[in-house]
């Protein structure tokens, strides 16, 4: 399977402009004179149809007709190389382990928004001196929480993976 582009796309950046009805796009067709439109465009299927001249086709077979230009020259103007798409196994695992971090980071955020939130519920409901000695260990933690939260709702990514690096591995 190519990686084709857009036909929209393309039909569009050709200079035609295609009017929505429905499911379909339709324009007057740049294929033929006409006075009404007759040129449909199925986006889901990447696909076109003319019904003055019956020109039909994909992407490919649009810009072939269009510029008169051959299979090979078609997919050289459209930036397609003619080789199948696959993706890259190392980009691909790349991406997941991104994503992974991002969710990480997005929970971890959470959970310590809550422990704050929860922290500050039980100061002001210690109303004595062995309620706030129960509360004693947790005081010291309050400014780390803090800072790690300033850590993640900042943009720089290394300060997040250390602090990442620190909370899971212990490094």
């Amino acid at each position: 399977m190519l990686n084709k582009r857009d036909i929209v796309t393309v039909i569009e950046n050709e200079g035609f402009e295609l009017k929505d009805k429905g499911k379909y796009l339709w324009g007057l067709c740049p294929l033929h004179s006409e006075r009404y439109p007759s040129f449909k465009v199925d986006p889901q299927r990447q696909s076109f149809y003319c019904f003055g001249c019956g020109a039909h086709g994909d992407v490919i077979t649009f810009i072939q007709k269009y510029r008169g230009l051959s299979f090979k020259g078609a997919l050289e103007y459209l930036g397609i190389n003619g080789r199948p798409h696959k993706p890259d196994s190392k980009e691909t695992k790349r991406k997941e382990l991104l994503q992974q971090f991002r969710e990480w980071c997005d929970d971890y955020y959470n959970d310590l928004c809550q422990l704050v939130r929860t922290l500050y519920k039980a100061m002001q409901n210690a109303k004595t001196v062995e309620k706030v000695e129960v509360l004693a260990p947790f005081y010291h933690l309050e400014s780390l929480w803090l800072c790690e939260i300033e850590i993640l709702q900042n943009n720089d990514d290394q300060a997040k993976f250390e602090l990442y690096k620190k909370v899971v591995y212990g490094s």
